[in-house]
Parts: C-alpha cells; sequence; structure tokens
C-alpha cells in the first residue's frame, strides 16, 4: 500500500492503486469525520505523486522526440 513506501518511491501504478483505494473508502461513508480528512489528505499526497510522475515521464517524452528532431 502507498503509505509503507514514500511517495517518492512509488510507481505511478502503486500511487494509482493507492489513490483509488482512498477514493473507495471516502465513498464507502464508514468512516468517521477524523477518518475522512486524513482520507482525503493521503488521496492528495497521492494525486500529487501521479501528476508528477506524469510530468516527468511528458518531459523525458519531449525530449527523446526532441533527439529525434535532430
Amino acid at each position: 500500500m502507498a503509505t509503507a513506501k514514500t511517495k517518492k518511491d512509488l510507481s505511478f501504478e502503486q500511487a494509482l492503486e493507492g489513490l483509488t483505494a482512498m477514493v473507495e473508502k471516502l465513498e464507502s461513508g464508514k468512516l468517521s469525520l477524523e477518518e475522512s480528512v486524513a482520507a482525503f489528505e493521503e488521496g492528495v499526497k497521492l494525486s500529487r505523486a501521479c501528476e508528477s510522475l506524469l510530468d516527468d515521464a511528458e518531459q523525458r517524452i519531449t525530449v527523446l522526440s526532441n533527439d529525434k528532431d535532430s
């Protein structure tokens, strides 16, 4: 699960899986307010990790595409 590793050590797939799990927990309606806030915070962190990983992948693809054009 995502909390076992730091966000920087997660693959995109792991971060997305963790985010999906957080959404399911929140949608279940079975969490207390405090648990809901904690799950939301974790979800935001995982969402940012996914965004960062996607940005990195996009930059790598751009660099590779530009190298091909040279």
